[in-house]
């Protein structure tokens, strides 16, 4: 975790478009649907659309900004901006952040295989089990990470093939007639759309590790466009499939739709789409989780990233083995979405006009 990346740690610009889809396409994927319509009903998947397409802005405001900084990352540009103390203390609020995402995808997945599969096993058992697997990815550097991010993008899209098996059950009536809401409608299910489109602002951290950076922003364009056609995509799927009054009661949509499909020599394919999403939840985890250590590290540079790997985990494995519950995941998953929101949408637009006026004052 040097603050120069040396060459042979670097990767090929096209490898930003799975670390960003990957940090995209978590444990949301599984149960968005019931939330977005609270605001726009049946009209929810069109605040997906235009959320998911304004997120480009937002892109290009991230990379004004890391072009902008001597380290190619968010932590230099912290540091050279606002000072060393009220930088590194950005940076550790930031980490903080990064931890609570990763933590939050961690104990979703726990609840889904409790609920789902598992139902007799504790969940100090699951917990310290993905400790272990999380430990060996993020302890064999960025370039491991990437590896599942790169598996964990390509093989669960084999999956979406399932969706062609759902176009029996739908009823097209029950998306139309369009634009029969308000703004303010609109507006609150882009807000409810929000986490799960989350992840992708780790790029402000692992940005130095990319080639040829000029090259690497059409990848990460079209990462989002591709994540944004893929919840689209889905939302109009489940509005399709249930009925508004059903929907709202669902906690996981998106497995009650699979657990539909049976074969001759299957029949709980819903099994087999959750063991496989640990493939899609593993690269949110470890991605966010390196990147808090980074950051840490680059603020910190006594501190040493093996130790603070061990200590993040068995902080992991505490809080998924005490603090379960409903209420608790609810909780968390509102601070998530929050902070997420005023991150993208507060916070970069501010650091971005202050890289404006830097440079202007620089030249």
């Amino acid at each position: 975790m040097d603050k120069i990346v040396k060459e042979n740690k670097m990767l090929s610009p096209y490898f930003m478009f799975f670390l960003m889809h990957s940090t995209q396409t978590g444990v949301g994927v599984l149960k968005f649907q019931s939330h977005i319509i609270k605001g726009a009903g049946h009209d929810a998947w069109l605040s997906v659309l235009i959320f998911g397409l304004t997120l480009h802005i937002v892109f290009f405001m991230m990379l004004y900004i890391l072009k902008n900084s001597n380290s190619r990352d968010i932590i230099s540009f912290h540091q050279e901006v606002f000072g060393k103390v009220l930088g590194g203390t950005l940076n550790i609020i930031m980490s903080c952040y990064f931890l609570m995402a990763s933590l939050y995808a961690l104990h979703i997945y726990i609840d889904i295989l409790q609920i789902w599969v598992f139902d007799g096993i504790a969940s100090w058992e699951f917990s310290l089990l993905f400790s272990l697997l999380i430990y060996y990815i993020v302890s064999g550097g960025f370039r491991v990470v990437t590896a599942i991010a790169f598996w964990g993008v390509v093989i669960p899209s084999l999956l979406l093939l399932s969706l062609i098996y759902l176009t029996y059950f739908v009823d097209t009536s029950y998306i139309f007639p369009l634009f029969q809401h308000s703004v303010k409608d609109y507006i609150l299910s882009a807000k409810e759309a929000a986490p799960i489109f989350l992840g992708f602002e780790t790029l402000l951290v692992f940005f130095p590790f990319i080639k040829n950076s000029e090259k690497a922003s059409k990848w990460g364009h079209l990462s989002i466009f591709y994540t944004t056609v893929l919840y689209t995509i889905i939302s109009v799927f489940t509005l399709m499939f249930f009925t508004q009054g059903k929907l709202e009661y669902l906690t996981w949509p998106t497995l009650t739709m699979i657990k539909i499909i049976q074969f001759p020599f299957l029949e709980r394919f819903e099994f087999i789409f959750i063991f496989t999403w640990l493939l899609v939840v593993l690269p949110v985890i470890c991605i966010y989780l390196w990147s808090a250590i980074r950051s840490i590290k680059m603020t910190f540079p006594i501190a040493k990233p093996t130790y603070l790997l061990i200590g993040l985990l068995a902080v992991f494995h505490v809080v998924n083995s005490e603090l379960i519950g409903m209420q608790f995941s609810e909780l968390f998953s509102k601070m998530i979405g929050v902070s997420g929101l005023i991150f993208l949408f507060c916070y970069i637009p501010l650091l971005f006009l202050l890289a404006v006026l830097r440079r202007r004052f620089k030249k």
